[in-house]
């Protein structure tokens, strides 16, 4: 590649400014953009719903089911309920006490399979295109020493542990879904993933208000350990995983509970583990303490450096002790607000949930080689967890929530969701921009492009889109799908564009920006991202002293960028930006937080990203940071690699 094009590349596409108080978005749409060879927008992984093929919750309502599923493009992707069904029904083994009877799991299963699903499912199998399903636990269900019958424990018997567990997972998993190349008829298929239980540390530890019935962390963790072991005794294509870690503050006491908890589990349960998986919300208002209401406050967030500091500790610690990432799965994620999320619905509170799923999706989108599914936190109706008011996460509500008196259901605001992303798919295409608070990506489908662009910002923010890679006579039409909050509502705005305009982004909003072209554009060059990282994970920091990491072994070729990914936990009163010096020379960089405030912590927790010099690398590097004041940790330090290629045809 000739210098020319390369400073080229770097220039209109690496390196974006930013005019005034509008931010340059650079799109590359003839470059395409992939992680570890990882390129296509995959809607299966990302636009799912917390729902089931079989949901009873549609039973009726078949015009609105099919508008999500096929309509949307929507794919449906967890059921926490069918296997606590099935344990509950369950008899025992006679010769193998607190263990399920295999007889019973035998024709249990075979009956699921031919008359449930196969016969009086038949009106969904047409929607078999659109399941990618993963299963899971219940501590309620499932937990040592548990009746295995929930609602009459008189009935049921007493489950042995997790070895009976997984015993009962595996078995499960085996009879009551077809086998690979058998017809639609004999059975539905057989899911992806299972987890062995969800929240477990809330339901057995943190939400136990009497200290003699907890457990102990390492119980769960070797009850995961038992439950997998056994469970691959019957099926080792399915993935299973755990522990489903809800809320996972790591920097909890100055990283206490990383140590207490997500660092233990990958000592103790790594091995057995096909998958970490956890939970993350945004908190609009989080309750500091007790029942007034003034003591409500917010926002807690993920969104933004918190999310990526996560999933970096965990990638880093994850190859530090077994050589590999660990796939991490992320089976919930939203937002929620404490103060409202029990009182009758209302439209804004819908916003305030889905108003977390488009950045941190776009954030998950990043890592397609790690992350093997992320299902934001919405279920149709949920009327099994309806209190005085019904469950807060709803795709449905009855009309008369709104107005008048008609128990009709009829979608929440909360399907806008699936409104905006209803058409992206295709190819990533490289993109960039130096506000670190507007998250962008973008993929091209044939004669199509999608531009995604969102705000984390509580101010509206305006950019300017510079779409290199094509020519303006190529261009159709252009169009934009806006979804934000306007007056207590949220809005799903429709709009037609030139390309030249200047795009205001409104406040936490996300934006589609849609570029129909005459047509296709032929991909010329490959933006291939590569991370290295550090294996020294949570080093403490001490004023004035140096940490130093070292990246060995860059892969030679045409590095077009080159940015320094450090992780951080630190007080309040600390300094957020260290002095970083790489082989000897000081990187001076911009000095900016993405995402909110987390001043409601006790500590914060992010990732800032330093651009460096492509030059000061070399094949073997050493990193030296230091902080000018004493307290907290570097959680992890990663070298991020862009190199950019021939498409190898």
């Amino acid at each position: 590649m000739k210098t020319s094009l390369i400073l080229t590349l770097f220039l209109y596409l690496f390196s974006p400014f930013i005019f005034g108080q509008t931010t340059a978005v650079n799109v590359q749409l003839d470059h395409k953009y992939s992680v570890d060879g990882y390129s296509d927008f995959d809607r299966k992984k990302y636009i799912v719903l917390h729902s089931t093929q079989l949901e009873n919750d549609f039973r009726g309502l078949e015009p609105l089911k099919d508008y999500i599923i096929n309509d949307l493009d929507v794919y449906l992707g967890r059921n926490n309920g069918i296997m606590g069904g099935v344990m509950q029904r369950s008899s025992e083994d006679p010769n193998k006490k607190g263990y399920v009877n295999p007889d019973y799991m035998q024709k249990a299963g075979k009956d699921y399979r031919l008359k449930t699903y196969g016969k009086k499912g038949e009106a969904t199998h047409q929607y078999e295109p659109h399941v990618d399903e993963m299963v899971g636990g219940q501590v309620h269900y499932f937990w040592t020493g548990h009746s295995s019958n929930r609602k009459y424990p008189e009935k049921g018997w007493t489950i042995q542990g997790g070895d009976a567990i997984g015993d009962f997972m595996g078995q499960f998993i085996n009879e009551f879904y077809r086998n690979e190349n058998e017809p639609v008829t004999k059975g539905p298929l057989r899911p992806k993933y299972v987890e062995v239980i969800n929240e477990p540390l809330w339901e057995l530890i943190d939400g136990v208000k009497e200290p003699s019935e907890r457990k102990t962390v390492k119980e769960v963790f070797q009850f995961h350990n038992d439950a997998s072991i056994a469970f691959k005794k019957h099926n080792q294509d399915v993935m299973i995983g755990g522990y489903t870690a809800a809320f996972p503050f790591f920097d909890d006491r100055n990283f206490g509970q990383w140590n207490e908890r997500m660092k233990l589990f990958y000592d103790m349960s790594g091995e057995h583990m096909d998958f970490v998986s956890i939970h993350l919300y945004d908190f609009n208002k989080h309750h500091l303490g007790d029942n007034n209401p003034s003591t409500f406050d917010g926002p807690i967030n993920y969104s933004g450096g918190r999310i990526e500091a996560t999933l970096d500790l965990m990638e880093a610690y994850s190859l530090k002790q077994y050589d590999k990432v660990i796939p991490i799965l992320i089976s919930e994620y939203g937002g929620r607000d404490h103060s409202t999320e029990w009182k009758p619905w209302f439209a804004e509170r819908d916003w305030d949930f889905m108003k977390s799923m488009s950045p941190m999706m776009m954030q998950f989108m990043q890592r397609p080689n790690h992350i093997l599914k992320a299902i934001p936190f919405m279920i149709p109706k949920a009327e099994w967890g309806r209190k005085k008011n019904p469950y807060p996460w709803r795709l449905l509500r009855q009309e008369f929530e709104l107005e008048g008196d008609s128990k009709q259901w009829v979608f929440t605001e909360q399907i806008k969701f699936y409104e905006l992303w209803s058409e992206v798919k295709g190819q990533r295409v490289a993109t960039s921009n130096a506000n670190q608070n507007l998250l962008t990506d973008a993929y091209i489908d044939q004669k199509t492009a999608y531009i995604i662009i969102n705000n984390l910002k509580r101010n509206p923010q305006t950019v300017q889109l510079n779409a290199l890679g094509i020519k303006e006579k190529n261009i159709k039409s252009v169009s934009t799908k806006q979804l934000y909050l306007h007056e207590h509502q949220p809005q799903l705005e429709h709009a037609s564009i030139q390309l030249q305009d200047e795009i205001k982004i409104e406040s936490e909003a996300t934006i589609i920006v849609k570029i129909d072209l005459k047509k296709d554009v032929k991909l010329k060059r490959e933006v291939a991202e590569k991370k290295y990282y550090s294996d020294q994970v949570l080093n403490e920091i001490t004023q004035h002293k140096s940490i130093e990491y070292h990246f060995n072994g860059l892969a030679s070729g045409n590095i077009a960028t080159a940015q320094l990914r450090i992780g951080m936990g630190r007080p309040h009163d600390t300094s957020t930006f260290p002095s970083i010096i790489v082989n000897g020379q000081t990187v001076n960089y911009t000095k900016e937080i993405q995402g909110a405030s987390q001043h409601l912590r006790k500590q914060y927790f992010t990732l800032i990203n330093v651009d460096l010099p492509v030059e000061v690398l070399k094949e073997n590097n050493k990193v030296s940071i230091t902080y000018p004041d004493n307290g907290g940790h570097v959680s992890s330090v990663a070298l991020k690699i862009l190199e950019d290629k021939d498409i190898i045809k």
